[in-house]
């Protein structure tokens, strides 16, 4: 099949979350099994053209396209070498995308011309198939910012100019990022104003969604995981408000499971590490985590687990149960290493408590892929206690590296991560997100951990989970054959 992707981002140049990941991973997965995958990014003003290998598609003039009532100048790049199995293309207009940032400005807030963006973005992205004389079977776009591509899929190229039959997919990754804009930027998407009214396809509650929009114009939707999947129908604390919307598309909404990166998260394969390692010859962990206490400083921890956290500090991720906690755990022994970047509230507590007990907790707030990956070998727990979870990458690598997972029962957590009291066990899970139910699961956590054989058995079972993109991508490719037969 013809599949072109249109995202916000691609790991591991254009990068904010899980979705640069998600985008990177399956397009290769789909094109490692014979399919036709390329993907249209914006030109961001922060990439490095020379070190990405990022250059103008010169069988391609500049051109231009409406966005509201301003006319703006656009040309394609590409990325990479002609024989890349995934072909990548960048949409650049200076106008929009020439300045450094995906969502946010240098302070933290999110760009005012956002939607003038997005829509460009789409524009660009559907006139692609005709410039290149390929004709699309799937037009897959992730997450809101993609969106306005269905939109304009849907409601302008019926019967016109576009090669193949382009079915299209949403794939949502965070249904709590909705790119909700005011009434008038109807004006900017160029729909008729009907749409911006209620029971129109745009209207919000007196706004503009454009995640709505997007699972009402999709051929299918999903999102990536089956357990966030049925919590986004049937609890309003997920569905944010889409849930009635999600419920109208019936069995043309499912979960798929993200997959993991195993090319560049596998312990055995790692040249960030100091040492090496896999199931059954852990031996290389200890010296991993012998490096990490010895980098942060974190002397105290000797006779307790050390725990682990890579991610955005953000309310979702549940820092606020952990902190809660913090100091009860470290007057018990157990040691901390948080990195992360987000919340200014958040960064502002962590860094007080690592100053107050620095040879217990160790924060780094900005990102180090270094670090990241040392975290995540020389621990001996990660902590998820997510308030909600889509899916999550970060338990699966844990478990890869025989790190083994603390996390809440939600969404892709649940899917991946089975608490050691049941057949099969490898992490442990909590239901309710109270710091009373945290505390508990980490009693539960240090007494196994006092028993170095259960401990060691868990963390081979662990290390043996396999969530490759294999499975996932295979996922895609039948609700992709579903839409183009009709099913």
């Amino acid at each position: 099949m013809r599949i072109m992707m249109v995202s916000g981002e691609m790991s591991p140049f254009a990068k904010v979350g899980g979705l640069a990941d998600v985008t990177a991973s399956l397009s290769r997965a789909l094109a490692a099994r014979g399919h036709d995958v390329r993907v249209v990014l914006p030109l961001y003003g922060d990439l490095s053209r020379t070190q990405d290998k990022i250059r103008p598609l010169k069988k391609l003039p500049v051109l231009q396209t409406r966005v509201g009532q301003q006319v703006h100048d656009f040309r394609f790049h590409v990325r990479g070498s002609s024989s890349s199995a995934v072909k990548i293309y960048l949409v650049e207009c200076e106008e929009l995308f020439g300045r450094q940032g995906i969502y946010l400005d240098g302070k933290g807030s999110a760009f005012s011309d956002a939607l003038d963006r997005s829509v460009l973005h789409a524009q660009a992205a559907l006139m692609l198939p005709s410039l290149l004389g390929w004709p699309v079977d799937i037009l897959h776009c992730h997450d809101a910012e993609a969106a306005p591509a269905i939109l304009f899929r849907r409601h302008w190229y019926t019967g016109r100019d576009l090669p193949g039959p382009a079915a299209s997919i949403l794939t949502i990754h965070n249904l709590a990022h909705q790119e909700i804009h005011p009434l008038k930027s109807i004006e900017t998407l160029g729909m008729p104003r009907s749409m911006a009214a209620f029971p129109g396809l745009l209207e919000f509650h007196g706004q503009l969604n454009l995640m709505k929009a997007g699972i009402l114009s999709a051929d299918m939707v999903n999102t990536v995981s089956p357990t966030y999947a049925e919590e986004t129908l049937v609890d309003k604390k997920f569905g944010v408000g889409l849930e009635g919307v999600l419920a109208s598309r019936g069995d043309d909404y499912l979960g798929i499971l993200n997959g993991g990166d195993y090319e560049t998260w596998d312990p055995a394969r790692d040249d960030i590490l100091p040492a090496r390692f896999g199931p059954g010859n852990l031996d290389g962990k200890l010296v991993c985590r012998r490096k990490l206490l010895k980098m942060l400083g974190l002397s105290a921890a000797k006779d307790k687990p050390l725990c682990g956290f890579v991610g955005r500090l953000a309310h979702q991720k549940g820092l606020n149960l952990l902190l809660s906690l913090l100091e009860r755990l470290a007057a018990d022994g157990f040691a901390f290493a948080f990195l992360g970047t987000g919340e200014p509230k958040l960064h502002k507590a962590l860094a007080k408590m690592a100053k107050k007990h620095p040879n217990q907790i160790s924060f780094t707030g900005e990102f180090s892929e270094k670090l990241a990956h040392l975290i995540y070998a020389g621990s001996d727990v990660f902590l998820m206690p997510s308030l909600f979870e889509p899916c999550g990458l970060s338990q699966m690598y844990a478990l890869k590296y025989g790190t083994v997972p603390v996390v809440r029962k939600t969404g892709g957590l649940a899917d991946t991560v089975l608490d050691v009291v049941e057949p099969g066990g490898n992490g442990f899970v909590f239901d309710d997100p109270r710091p009373s139910d945290l505390m508990g699961v980490m009693r539960r956590v240090e007494n196994l951990w006092a028993d170095r054989e259960a401990w060691r058995k868990l963390q081979d079972k662990g290390m043996a989970a396999d969530f490759s993109w294999e499975m996932a991508a295979t996922g895609y490719e039948e609700m992709y054959r579903r839409v183009l037969e009709g099913d």
